[in-house]
């Protein structure tokens, strides 16, 4: 009881709470002491750090700035380098394009140019027959040659004799022409029509038309001739008759014809007509008369003759040869 008096006196607990009190104060002072030692330290060592690390952020700053510097001179070089590649690209691109152009003109020349070999081989091979064509087509020409020269020498033999027979046939003709006349005369004697046929021509033609005095190719003779200068009492319908006869005045057989009973006068005249013909005599006309052989002609001379219904007109002659 009595210690418990004591605690409770006046004065007492103040001075045990001051003493908690400086005790706590002094903890917290020592701790305080330690905590700022603990955080001057950790302090000293952040600056330090710090310090380190602005020091090493510097450092590779610097280096970061080096390096960027250098990558800039290396990025500016290689822009150059993709500058000049891309250039040489292009370049490459464009013989590229060149060479797809060539290739496709070069492919399109080759199928040209196979196509054309092929005609060209099958020229060659037309030009090789044609070469042995022409080969043998030598040999049968320098054959003929060597017949056609004895054929020549053979014709120059035959020609002295056609010239021989060219003035035979001449002195037949001076003949002829003196006999005509006398015909002539006798036939205006005998029949005279009261106008005449002249401006005689006479033509003799092959199958193909053309010209020729050979017998043996003569396949059509035409006479032409005029009749002008006819009286009007003559004038009107008339039958025209061609006739043809040898040198010597006999019928030519190889000539057909119509037999024609012709009345002149108080004389009747019989005819032979190879050709007659219808017409409407007027006074002045130009007449064309033909007759066509049935065989060949016998080389030599012949007369034609023209007579109207009512009289003779006029008459020439021609050759034939061989």
């Amino acid at each position: 009881m009595e210690t418990m008096n004591k605690a409770h006196e006046p004065g007492q607990p103040e001075s045990n709470s001051w003493k908690i009190a400086a005790a706590v104060f002094g903890v917290l002072f020592l701790a305080a002491v330690v905590f700022g030692g603990v955080f001057y330290s950790k302090y000293n060592q952040s600056t330090h750090r710090v310090a380190n690390l602005g020091t090493e952020l510097e450092s590779t700053r610097t280096q970061l700035q080096g390096e960027l510097a250098t990558l800039n001179t290396q990025y500016s070089d290689q822009i150059a380098v993709n500058d000049t590649l891309s250039s040489d690209l292009k370049a490459k691109v464009a013989e590229v394009e060149d060479l797809e152009v060539r290739i496709a003109k070069a492919r399109k020349d080759l199928k040209t140019s196979q196509a054309n070999n092929t005609a060209i081989k099958a020229r060659l091979d037309q030009m090789e027959e044609l070469k042995v064509a022409l080969e043998k087509d030598i040999e049968n020409l320098r054959a003929e040659n060597s017949t056609l020269a004895q054929g020549n020498a053979e014709l120059n033999s035959e020609l002295i004799t056609t010239k021989d027979q060219v003035n035979t046939l001449n002195q037949q003709v001076m003949s002829l022409t003196t006999a005509n006349e006398k015909l002539t005369g006798r036939l205006k004697t005998v029949a005279p029509a009261g106008f005449r046929a002249d401006n005689f021509t006479v033509t003799s033609e092959t199958k193909n038309d053309k010209l020729t005095t050979k017998g043996k190719k003569i396949d059509e003779i035409t006479v032409s001739f005029n009749l002008n200068n006819v009286p009007e009492e003559y004038q009107g319908n008339r039958e025209i008759y061609l006739v043809l006869t040898q040198f010597n005045g006999n019928q030519v057989e190889e000539v057909p014809g119509k037999d024609v009973n012709l009345q002149f006068g108080d004389q009747p005249v019989k005819v032979h007509a190879a050709d007659l013909e219808k017409i409407n005599l007027k006074e002045r006309q130009s007449m064309k008369m033909s007759f066509a052989p049935t065989d060949n002609l016998t080389p030599g001379t012949y007369n034609l003759m023209v007579y109207s219904d009512n009289g003779y007109l006029g008459s020439t002659g021609f050759l034939v040869s061989k």
